[in-house]
């Protein structure tokens, strides 16, 4: 073979291959803007079915007929009644959830140390002196210690580790809860057990939907902060100054629980097999769709029942362990108060994941659409 021959053959060689890429190149750009085309279309698609579930338009006024849907539902305190009834007809495992909850609260998460609530007893005794206040205003003080100290998480002795353990405890029950009554209802008898072993499956679901809570409930917090710090540094005290930024902040905190309202259902959606946690928000979002501030009373009625119930029973015992532990202070060291708040915390829980179930069935079951 010529060296002419060979640089033939080697430059057909180059132009072969220069096409081929040129060739791939080409492919790559269309199935480039395929890709973008198709995501384009997708995203196109959703906001469509959005926009065709949703009545309401920016900057347009939306007329009552469009977003009113019916909501029959019992009284309040006929729902209460119910769920109080199913409770009470199945208490063996109502209570045998709240026990078991109390007991891993105990073991794994910790409750508030008696040193802690001693503490606090002392500071409220010491403004007290000479019996200022009398004996009704510290007990309620008191009370609203414990209770801030118990839910809000600031719990003396116990690590952040272990706080994140009860709040998984916590999911882990509110789980097991809305297994249990699922199969109550529909006249099985399940064991508490079953429901131990075989309700876990979405927890990590129900994390995310919580995280998605508290993103809702960040623009309440940052404002109740902003406020506390503007009244701490004396901002706050002309009149005019103090109703603009008080009605300010409850609007902001009105907002946080109204967003909060379809995650509350959301967290009762992610309990069916297979549900995503971001498909189960948007179920909810499109059950409370018209309904939403009905649906945000009856949760506000709820948090009211379980604030008497706190009161009913922790404000005797905080009484009877005061005079108890002046009668005899040898048992200054036995945490009647916190073991009788992580009850209730249990109760709490056990109750809400109830009346909740209840009532999105009672809503599901009205499925009108929107007008």
């Amino acid at each position: 073979m010529t060296k002419s021959t060979k640089k033939q053959h080697t430059t057909r060689r180059k132009r072969a291959t220069s096409k081929a890429d040129s060739r791939a190149a080409t492919k790559k750009t269309v199935s480039l803007k395929e890709g973008l085309n198709k995501a384009w279309q997708r995203l196109t698609q959703r906001r469509q079915a959005f926009l065709r579930r949703r009545p309401h338009r920016s900057f347009r006024v939306t007329k009552r007929r469009d977003y009113r849907r019916s909501l029959k539902l019992p009284g309040y305190f006929a729902l209460t009644k119910q769920a109080w009834q199913l409770m009470r007809k199945h208490w063996r495992i109502f209570v045998g959830l709240t026990a078991i909850y109390a007991v891993l609260g105990v073991l794994l998460s910790g409750l508030i140390s008696q040193d802690t609530y001693q503490q606090l007893r002392d500071t409220i005794n010491g403004t007290n002196q000479g019996g200022a206040l009398g004996t009704i205003v510290p007990t309620l003080m008191l009370f609203a210690g414990v209770v801030t100290n118990q839910l809000g998480g600031s719990t003396g002795g116990v690590a952040s580790s272990q706080q994140v353990i009860g709040a998984l405890i916590g999911l882990y029950i509110w789980l097991t809860t809305i297994w249990l009554v699922r199969g109550v209802i529909v006249g099985k008898r399940p064991k508490i057990r079953d429901g131990l072993y075989n309700a876990g499956a979405p927890v990590i679901a129900l994390s995310v939907l919580v995280f998605i809570a508290l993103i809702q409930l960040l623009p309440a917090a940052i404002a109740v902060i902003i406020y506390g710090a503007a009244d701490t540094s004396g901002m706050l005290q002309q009149t005019v100054v103090l109703m603009l930024a008080a009605g300010a902040t409850i609007l902001i905190v009105t907002l946080s629980i109204y967003w909060l309202t379809s995650t509350l259902f959301a967290m009762v959606i992610i309990t069916l097999p297979g549900m995503y946690p971001l498909e189960a928000a948007r179920l909810a979002s499109d059950v409370v769709l018209g309904r939403r501030m009905r649906i945000l009373l009856r949760l506000m009625w709820l948090l009211l029942v379980l604030a008497v119930v706190w009161a009913a029973v922790l404000i005797p015992v905080i009484t009877i362990d005061g005079a108890l532990k002046t009668v005899i202070p040898a048992l200054n060291w036995l945490p009647l108060v916190p073991l009788v708040a992580l009850m209730l915390v249990a109760f709490s829980i056990v109750a809400s994941a109830c009346y909740i179930y209840l009532f999105y069935r009672k809503v599901v079951a009205d499925d009108s659409a929107p007008a």
